[in-house]
Parts: C-alpha cells; sequence; structure tokens
C-alpha cells in the first residue's frame, strides 16, 4: 500500500502560497509540480521501479521508491521530472501560450536539477558516485559546487534587492 505523508510544513506553505499569489499563479505552481511529478511516475511505471510513499512537506514533493540497482533507470527516473518541465516549457513557448506559466516550468527544471541532495541534480550524481572508488572525491566536487550555486543565488538575490 502506497501511503501519502502531508506534513504541517506543506500546509504553512500552502497558506502563505494563498495569502502571497493570485489565483493563476497558484495553478501554474501546481499545474508545474503535478507535471514534474506525472514526469517522475511515468518513468519509474516504465522502468518497473515500485513507488513506496510519497511525501509532501515545505520543501517540497518528496516520492521515495523502492531502491534499484540498474543506474540507467534510477537516471531516466531523477531526470525524467526536470524533462516534463523543460518540455513543457517548450510547447508553450512554441505555441505563444502560457505567459508566467512557462517561465515557472522552466525554473522549475533548473531548479530540480541543481546538485543538493534533495533535488534531482543533487541525488543523480550521489547515485552515480555511491560505492565507487572516486565517491569521496565526487562528494568534495558536490560541496564545491553546492557552494558555488548557494553563492551565485545570494548574489542575484542581493543585485536584485539593490535594483
Amino acid at each position: 500500500m502506497k501511503k501519502i505523508h502531508i506534513g504541517f510544513s506543506f500546509l504553512l506553505f500552502n497558506a502563505f502560497l494563498f495569502m502571497f499569489c493570485d489565483g493563476i499563479m497558484i495553478l501554474s505552481f501546481y499545474f508545474v509540480c503535478l507535471i514534474h511529478e506525472m514526469g517522475h511516475l511515468v518513468a519509474l511505471r516504465a522502468t518497473g521501479g515500485e513507488l513506496l510513499r510519497v511525501e509532501l512537506s515545505f520543501f517540497g514533493i518528496r516520492m521515495v521508491a523502492a531502491p534499484t540497482s540498474d543506474l540507467r533507470c534510477g537516471a531516466i527516473v531523477l531526470l525524467s521530472g526536470p524533462a516534463m518541465n523543460f518540455i513543457t516549457y517548450m510547447m508553450l513557448k512554441v505555441f505563444d501560450v502560457g505567459g508566467r506559466t512557462a517561465e515557472l516550468s522552466l525554473a522549475a527544471c533548473l531548479f530540480n536539477l541543481m546538485p543538493f541532495s534533495s533535488l534531482d541534480g543533487g541525488a543523480l550524481l550521489e547515485m552515480y558516485a555511491s560505492g565507487r572508488p572516486y565517491e569521496r572525491r565526487v562528494n568534495q566536487i558536490l560541496t564545491l559546487l553546492r557552494a558555488g550555486t548557494l553563492a551565485v543565488i545570494m548574489a542575484i538575490i542581493i543585485l536584485r534587492i539593490n535594483d
């Protein structure tokens, strides 16, 4: 039986979302999230994986699947969410519809490819390094990538505030 866990922080996140965003933005946000997670689910099913539970929190949606020993299948599942966001972005741009939804979809794609463990990009890198002789070196590089990513994000925020 699959379990869905909805944390209090998810309810808090939704309260903030409803307080500070208009209805169209909220619908766009949930549409982009749904497309992303459906990409993961379709890939999981196509590769013979098994979904164990879904966790909703302030930090997003986390699907927990039974571990796979096939790195290729794991990579397909991890990259399918961002891929669906990118495909959605391209389709909305080609047909010149969606406005902010297209931008939100591209943002979700790029965000989820960042090198943090809880995101698809970081999980993919860690999955490939796990148990390998170079795992320690990859983890060191990931730490540098994470620090660099945070520095760039902070610089962007500071520049935006000063504009």
